[in-house]
């Protein structure tokens, strides 16, 4: 065991290994209480390595010392993130045991994300970074965020400040109506342009990108309640409704006004956000929308389409220009609608099922892998009727997490694999209204799934899995995260007990 004490000392090789060395200080200080610095002699050793790959890292640990080696910063994050699971406290003697090890490691996908929905429910600035200190430690590299759908707009836009002062808030004498939360009084948030910024900032000193989404053309009542001179076409007649049971939540494609609001908007976006990617939803557009409007009908003449359904990829496909403008690489759901209505640029985030990924990635669209029946954590963790979650869709148990093995049905050698980038974990928020339930419904599945995005099916154990757990379950508690306990005892709530099957 080689010992930590406030008398440590982190060394780095150059500046731009500071702002690593500088979060693992912050981390052990917060943690466990030993404040280390971060600057002096050899307990704790950033080497530069130029031959290993771009997030790959080595950790070694010996009686000399801890020596983590990476080509970049991201290795030294994920190396970090690693030392800190290794890492046993004894309060009594302040003092932190690191095992000897050697371990030479890389990601799976280069791709690792979780989906934060804070349309429906609305996190705080400090939640978000909380969250996002929490994902650096798991070795996510990317923060999808849902920032725009019916329920609410949460994103500070300057030439449209109707989209906030409107469209971020719900209540009983407010243009959106009380739902998800209090029905007395008003809720409600958004992220101004500023916050934005320092989240990003925030993020990307943990190696973390933000991806935004503005969900469109589907998913858009807020911002047409907002601005009903821009987004409301009068003479439509269609009737519809949606999944969710809107009947007014669609942009329409033979508005001057939808396409003046789409540019302008993603024109911010784009330089707000440093990500070359923006998703832009693009889902549950529902059938019988466009059909009896004569704006729509006069579109459709003219590019000489023969169905109300073909103007969503027309809408799509400006999108799709407007963003290469910009320099952006667009992203979107995959619903059977999206696949031949956009360019092979686009990439596909599948989330209906593994087929639907490996369909769109036949078709020749990069894929990343978000399959509801294995990685969405909003999904009830048991089926007790007291269980937090939705019961409707799918129960996802922490074991059902762990044994997600992506592309399982395919060849190891088939070429479609290269089509896929990555996956990721969703948590939608319509039934989580509190941190509290936020961590219950991530945590442990999360450390299950980001497990899965980086290690290979011949490194996992499920046994070994929850042997560790064990362990990382005090770490957890360290941060105070509100966890569901595996077992029926522990520091975690409890909720609608799930006894972990052990074989």
């Amino acid at each position: 065991m080689y010992e930590l004490t406030r008398y440590s000392q982190i060394c780095v090789e150059d500046q731009a290994m500071q702002s690593v060395a500088n979060w693992l200080k912050d981390e052990i200080d917060r943690l466990f209480a030993i404040t280390t610095k971060s600057i002096g002699q050899q307990d704790i050793r950033f080497r530069h390595s130029p031959v290993l790959d771009n997030e790959a890292y080595k950790l070694r640990v010996d009686h000399t010392g801890i020596e983590i080696e990476s080509n970049g910063n991201a290795g030294f994050v994920y190396g970090c993130a690693t030392l800190m699971q290794l890492m046993d406290f004894d309060k009594d003697r302040q003092t932190l045991y690191v095992p000897h090890v050697s371990i030479h490691d890389a990601p799976r996908f280069r791709y690792r994300g979780v989906m934060l929905d804070s349309a429906r429910s609305f996190q705080p600035i400090s939640e978000i970074k909380r969250l996002l200190n929490l994902l650096a430690h798991y070795k996510i590299n990317t923060f999808h965020w849902h920032l725009t759908d019916d329920e609410a707009w949460r994103l500070e836009i300057h030439a449209f400040p109707e989209l906030t002062d409107v469209g971020a808030w719900r209540g009983s004498e407010r243009v959106l109506e009380p739902q998800l939360h209090s029905i007395q009084r008003d809720y409600g948030g958004y992220y101004t342009q500023h916050e934005v910024a320092e989240i990003i900032e925030y993020a990307a000193a943990r190696n973390i990108q933000v991806i935004p989404e503005i969900d469109v053309p589907g998913h858009s009542r807020a911002a047409i309640k907002s601005l009903p001179h821009l987004l409301v076409d009068k003479e439509d007649s269609s009737s519809y409704r949606s999944a969710q049971n809107y009947c007014d939540n669609v942009l329409s494609p033979g508005l001057p006004g939808t396409y003046q609001f789409l540019d302008t908007v993603f024109e911010e976006v784009a330089a707000l956000f440093p990500s070359p990617f923006i998703h832009i939803g693009a889902d549950q557009v529902p059938v019988g929308v466009w059909s009896d409007s004569p704006s729509c009908h006069a579109l459709m003449a003219e590019h000489g389409y023969h169905n109300p359904k073909d103007l969503q990829g027309h809408l799509l496909r400006h999108v799709e220009d407007k963003l290469k403008s910009l320099g952006k690489r667009m992203l979107g759901w995959e619903e059977g609608n999206l696949v031949n209505k956009v360019s092979k640029d686009t990439i596909v985030y599948s989330w209906l099922s593994e087929e639907a990924a490996i369909n769109s990635a036949k078709l020749g669209y990069d894929v990343i892998l978000q399959p509801g029946q294995s990685t969405y954590l909003d999904m009830a963790q048991d089926d007790n009727v007291n269980e937090p979650g939705v019961h409707s869709a799918n129960t996802i148990t922490l074991e059902k997490a762990y044994h997600y093995e992506p592309l399982a049905q395919l060849h190891p050698d088939d070429p479609v694999k290269k089509r896929i980038l990555g996956m990721q974990a969703a948590i939608w928020t319509e039934r989580i209204t509190s941190p509290e339930t936020l961590d219950y419904m991530m945590f442990p599945r999360l450390t299950a799934l980001a497990e899965t995005a980086w290690s290979t099916n011949n490194h996992k154990d499920y046994r070994a899995f929850l042997s560790r757990l064990k362990r990382h379950l005090s770490l957890l508690d360290r941060q105070r995260v509100k966890y569901k306990h595996p077992w029926p005892t522990g520091q975690g709530i409890q909720g609608a007990q799930y006894q972990t099957q052990r074989q």
